[in-house]
């Protein structure tokens, strides 16, 4: 069972055009997608999860194409955190993981209140059920709706999809290792995890398969030390990165970060 992006030619996604492309992506494997500003990412991520439908080729989950997904059915196998996510909304905090819920109804208080639990309990905000969303920090907010995509895969009989817009990007460096942590788990767990980050360290330290993308096309893709430790990196972002081998992998820093 895969998530699968074939295209004939390019496909229009937003402000940024898709080059054609066939890639899958599997249970049990995270991939981080990565690449400079306005290389394609979000709007990869924009066709996957169907919120952009492709103008040529097609996008299918388990052969499918998700344009033939029924909507409920495709929800409770697929969850989206987009990269901007709501600074107010008049709920309280397991009210909005309790939204992740919505395509599972009908169903118990008891089953629906633990997977909000499990999912607070997995960003370390259970003591925040009752508090006001709004009155909460940007990471806390972030946290909070990744906690909602958990609640909303909670226990799907079939490998759950989960796409992921700069999940670290409003974390602290704690958080961000403990938000990674949680999606790798989710990909050993043979969940099919997709995530955009900027953070090249944290991509070469948490992915199993690393995506570089560039003008809309796939450059690379391969583990870290096919990806991170290719020259091919240093020529799209633009820069000359010097490159570490730490705890086993591969750490790149720029000549700012080297100074």
């Amino acid at each position: 069972m895969s998530l699968s992006l074939l295209q004939a030619g390019r496909v229009d996604a937003g402000k940024t055009r898709v080059a054609a492309t066939s890639v899958a992506f599997h249970p049990g494997e995270l991939t981080v997608v990565i690449g400079p500003n306005g290389s394609g990412k979000s709007s990869l991520l924009k066709l996957l999860s169907g919120e952009l439908p492709p103008t040529a080729g097609r996008v299918s989950l388990d052969g499918q194409d998700l344009a033939h997904w029924n909507r409920s059915a495709l929800a409770r196998r697929r969850a989206v955190l987009p990269q901007d996510v709501p600074a107010h909304l008049p709920y309280t905090v397991g009210q909005v993981v309790a939204l992740g819920r919505t395509p599972h109804a009908p169903e118990t208080a008891a089953v629906s209140g633990k997977a909000v639990h499990e999912g607070l309990l997995r960003v370390g905000l259970e003591a925040q059920l009752q508090q006001p969303y709004s009155r909460l920090s940007g990471g806390q907010r972030a946290r909070v709706q990744f906690a909602r995509c958990l609640a909303q895969l909670h226990g799907s009989p079939v490998a759950p999809v989960l796409l992921l817009d700069e999940p670290t990007a409003s974390l602290d460096p704690r958080w961000q290792h403990a938000c990674l942590q949680q999606v790798r788990d989710c990909a050993r767990a043979g969940w099919c995890v997709i995530a955009v980050l900027h953070d090249l360290n944290l991509a070469s330290a948490y992915a199993d398969r690393i995506l570089l993308l560039n003008a809309g096309a796939v450059v690379r893709d391969g583990n870290a030390d096919a990806v991170i430790a290719d020259r091919c990196l240093d020529s799209v972002y633009g820069l000359a990165f010097e490159r570490l081998r730490i705890g086993g992998r591969v750490a790149v820093f720029s000549g700012a970060d080297a100074a």
